[in-house]
């Protein structure tokens, strides 16, 4: 019989879906759409995120981030290798633009900024922490979790934590979107389950770059709501397309 990691990871490799979520912060009123996919042929599992005004949605984001992971194995646990991302945001009309992408011979990630701002152009050589361990994109925590079959075993045992180190692929504009957000790529994280709410979903909460954010999912390992208390942020599932 499969693992319940590796009937994750089956179902990451056959299935496409696009989920549209209602988001309120302290700046106002958005829609987010959020599409993962797989590219067989590269082995690539990918989670495009798109942020638009409420009153404009699809038609021109607001912020758009693209992350591309590698399944594969660490020793016995399935991971979501991280290779490469890009985040794109505009402040008061004006593009600000991240891409990294990792360079395994040096150990290290390589970040090109680009903006209108002398301090957020150029590449950095930003050396991964010290130590072993798994690594995942902010945009793709909880998929991360759910192909290790740490979701699943949280659920099943009504307890658990997952120690990761996260990256921050807005990394530096999305530090200045939200308040007291560390400035660095990596940020030593943990995921706790925190026990089910009265309508059946399961809490979980991320504790990462001096942030507590709290994620409720369902049963399937999808995100249907997610609380940023520090930054007045909710994000509420709206609806969903898949093939």
């Amino acid at each position: 019989m499969a693992s319940k990691s590796s009937q994750k990871f089956d179902l990451l490799q056959n299935s496409t879906s696009k989920r549209v979520y209602d988001l309120q912060d302290k700046s106002g009123n958005f829609v987010v759409v959020r599409e993962r996919g797989f590219l067989k042929s590269k082995n690539h599992a990918i989670v495009k995120r798109y942020v638009y005004a409420s009153d404009d949605p699809e038609k021109k984001f607001l912020e758009q981030s693209v992350v591309i992971s590698n399944p594969g194995k660490l020793k016995k646990i399935y991971i979501l290798r991280p290779l490469k991302s890009e985040y794109v945001v505009w402040f008061e009309k004006k593009k600000y633009k991240t891409e990294m992408e990792i360079d395994p011979k040096s150990k290290s990630m390589i970040v090109k900024m680009s903006s209108p701002e002398s301090q957020w152009n150029g590449t950095k050589t930003i050396p991964f922490p010290q130590g072993k361990g798994v690594y995942c994109f902010f945009s793709q925590v909880i998929d991360c979790a759910a192909i290790t079959g740490f979701i699943s075993q949280a659920i099943k045992s009504q307890a658990g934590e997952m120690y990761f180190h996260l990256i921050w692929e807005g990394y530096p504009y999305f530090m200045e979107q939200y308040i007291n957000v560390k400035e660095e790529v990596f940020s030593n994280a943990l995921l706790r389950y925190d026990g089910k709410t009265n309508d059946g979903l399961m809490r979980f909460t991320l504790e990462a770059g001096g942030q507590n954010i709290f994620y409720l999912v369902d049963s399937a390992s999808r995100v249907e709501k997610i609380y940023w208390i520090a930054q007045g942020l909710t994000q509420s599932y709206k609806g969903t397309k898949s093939k």
